[in-house]
């Protein structure tokens, strides 16, 4: 398989509003292409809301350029905002992580 540039997000919760038992601010959900990569994220609980509603901000700034961010506030009344960036592009062999 040839390996080729992929698209690299980084999710980093950069605000706490009030109770949340599964985001800490500080963390960060690293995404490459459409892989949610184990071995580089150190989550250990998902809110699936949250990754779902995200989704959105994701795919848009996937495409814009590199250094791109947008504040994305939680469905439970804004309880976490997640800075969701565009980093540069890299090299990521799906077959052999």
């Amino acid at each position: 398989m040839e390996l080729k540039q992929q698209t690299v997000i980084r999710m980093k919760i950069i605000k706490k509003n009030g109770y949340c038992p599964i985001f800490k601010e500080g963390q960060e959900i690293i995404i490459k292409k459409h892989c949610f990569d184990t071995s580089v994220n150190t989550l250990e609980r998902y809110c699936y809301a949250t990754l779902t509603d995200i989704y959105p901000v994701y795919s848009k700034i996937r495409i814009e350029q590199v250094g791109r961010k947008e504040i994305f506030k939680c469905r439970d009344n804004g309880i976490i905002e997640i800075e969701v960036e565009r980093l540069p592009d890299e090299i990521y062999d799906f077959e052999n992580k």
